[in-house]
Parts: C-alpha cells; structure tokens; sequence
C-alpha cells in the first residue's frame, strides 16, 4: 500500500483505489472500521448518516411520535442519488468507504449493485464487507455516549427490534467478519489484505 498512517494519499485501499462497502448491523463497528481505513489510507468515508442525518435531522425524526422511518424513504433515496452523483465525479485515485444496514428486503441487493456498478464507472475495485456480532456484544456496545453524540441508535430495545429484520445475505465476493471477535486494527489489515 502506498499510503502511510503519516500521510495518507487516498488513492489506495488494499490493491489500488477502491470502493469499499461496509454493511452491517447498528453497534457492529462500521463507522470505527471506516475511521480507521481513512486513517491508514486517506479514503473518502461516506458514513451512512452522512445521507440519512441530512433528512432526520430537518424532518424531526426521533424528536416527534407522528414522524416515521418510513416518511423518510424517498428523501433519503433522493440525497442517494446526489451522493453517488458525486462520488462517481471524484478523481479516480480516490478512494471511497461506504457504510449501510440493509436488511434482507426488496431493494437491498440492488442497493448493493448499484454501489457495484459505481465503481465499475468509476475503475476501481469494489470491495464487499458484510460485518456481524453476536446480539449481547451489538447491545453492550449501543448505549455508548459516542453513539449519542454522533446522532447514532442508542436504544436497546430498537436495536432488538432491528435485530429481529435478516441481514441481507452477503454476496459470495463479500468479506465477512465478525467484529465481535475481531479487533478494528485485524478487520482493517483483512480489508487492506483484499
């Protein structure tokens, strides 16, 4: 890797420029992992409040009962869509990491294409990560007051309920690591290893 922890240049994440997309459930540490390759490489994170934080925050989500998830749907699809907008305008040589939860419902997988697809425009790799921990370990790790600070779920008993939804099954080209028995530093150095 030509990037160093001193300088990073943001053009290589493993084998070259990449787009990395890390899925997972709340609490299973992709934010810490993204912080982590940026660090190491200088890659682009595209944290996935970066999208949803740009409606929830206006629309009041959280702060008022008439106010669902699912009145943010279309909104959220059309930040989407400027978010790939730009990503597909920057210099090749970056690098990108992408973080999401998708669960095994319509529009999940081609979610994923679409991210696939994007770096296929865009001449760099795409590079699947489907990231899992044990239910005790997602819940001991949610109410911690970074998560609060950062706008993120600090409800054991949403992330239950969040729990009860499938992931969406990884593809077979897909990484899978288990963040409850791997520490950031390993799922990075796995990451870089691809």
């Amino acid at each position: 890797m030509s990037a160093s922890p001193d300088r990073p240049s943001g053009n290589d994440v493993g084998q070259g420029p990449s787009l990395v997309l890390l899925v997972g459930p709340p609490a299973a540490g992709k934010l810490t992992i993204n912080r982590e390759l940026e660090r190491r490489t200088g890659a682009i994170v595209v944290d996935n409040h970066l999208v949803n934080n740009a409606v929830f925050v206006p629309i009041g989500l959280n702060r008022s009962p008439e106010v669902r998830l699912e009145a943010t749907d279309a909104l959220r699809a059309r930040v989407w869509d400027v978010v790939i907008e730009a990503t597909e305008a920057a210099p090749a040589r970056l690098s990108h990491v992408f973080t999401v939860w998708l669960a095994d419902a319509p529009g999940s997988a081609a979610h994923v294409e679409r991210l696939r697809a994007l770096a296929g425009r865009r001449g760099v790799r795409f590079v699947p990560v489907w990231l899992q921990a044990g239910t005790e370990t997602l819940l001991a790790r949610v109410d911690d007051p970074d998560r609060a600070e950062r706008g993120k779920l600090t409800d054991p008993g949403a992330l239950r309920e969040i729990l009860a939804l499938p992931l969406l099954p990884a593809p077979e080209d897909a990484l899978v690591l288990d963040t409850g028995t791997v520490s950031p530093d390993q799922a990075v150095d796995a990451i870089l290893d691809r």
